[in-house]
């Protein structure tokens, strides 16, 4: 069967005329800032209950995994069963609300089934883009501190009689995790050119690559809001313990809070496939 759901490239990308008039797209999508897309993201899933349901069932098995109740499976069930959540929520659901964003803003609202089935075709590539995205962080942080290993052999004594453990730990984090989150930022839109842009893996890093120089401070902004949220949910579920330290207390606040920022995360997921849309426009 034909695939009916949009694709959005960039202009070079696009065979004919790529303006904004012959792909349906209004001034308006181009324009709107971090907190207008968050707004209008909110918006889209009361059009689409779908994506609410698709999350809340991941959700909850989540949830249940945390429990004592999934522990009268056997481990090799369990594994599958995180396994298959995880992909869901992290590949899945984010395809599936990438291809609605990318409908709703050219004007060509798609069925729940075309979603699902664009989705469900770009897996393989989606698979292909993951892996090279934890191959390049994981790969990139060796071969930046590489001269900094090899300098390190060559001097007399070793780094932390020379400096102290809290410097020589200081230094050997920052170099791993620099490039690590660098290139994170750099990837971040590379499932929505996979699967808005319909691009191969390789094209979608350039293209992820190349709207994050475009659109720095706006995804930095989204990404404060993401992580702020993010800490505001969790810091309720802890108390600070003079002998212990933190400890969480109620599990339902923590379940609460968990829930909560997954479903955040939905929200922030629908402002990345806006972002790219912007993004691959200009």
């Amino acid at each position: 069967m034909c695939d009916v759901t949009p694709t959005i490239k960039a202009r070079d990308d696009v065979d004919g005329c790529g303006c904004l008039e012959c792909r349906n797209i209004e001034t308006t999508t181009t324009n709107r800032t971090v907190l207008d897309a968050l707004v209008w993201s909110v918006r889209l899933f009361q059009s689409y209950p779908s994506i609410l349901v698709f999350a809340g069932v991941v959700i909850l098995v989540n949830r249940l995994l945390e429990t004592d109740i999934i522990t009268v499976l056997p481990m090799p069930v369990i594994g599958v069963v995180e396994a298959v959540t995880a992909f869901a929520f992290i590949i899945s659901i984010r395809a599936y609300i990438g291809t609605i964003v990318a409908g709703e803003l050219t004007g060509n609202p798609i069925t729940r089934r075309e979603g699902l089935r664009r989705s469900i075709a770009r897996t393989p590539a989606l698979v292909g883009v993951i892996l090279l995205v934890v191959f390049s962080v994981m790969t990139m942080p060796f071969f930046v501190s590489a001269p900094l290993i090899l300098l390190i052999g060559v001097l007399p004594g070793t780094p932390v009689e020379m400096v102290g453990f809290p410097v020589a730990a200081a230094v050997g984090g920052i170099v791993f995790a620099v490039p690590l989150l660098f290139l994170l930022f750099k990837f971040w839109f590379a499932p929505e050119a996979c699967v808005i842009g319909q691009y191969g893996p390789l094209k979608s890093l350039r293209v992820s690559w190349r709207i994050t120089t475009h659109y720095r401070r706006k995804f930095m902004l989204i990404a404060v809001i993401a992580i702020g949220s993010a800490v505001s949910l969790y810091l309720p579920t802890v108390l600070p313990q003079p002998e212990t330290g933190l400890t969480f207390v109620y599990p339902v606040l923590s379940m609460i809070s968990s829930s909560v920022g997954e479903l955040l995360s939905i929200v922030w997921a629908s402002a990345y496939a806006h972002i790219y849309v912007q993004g691959i426009l200009s």
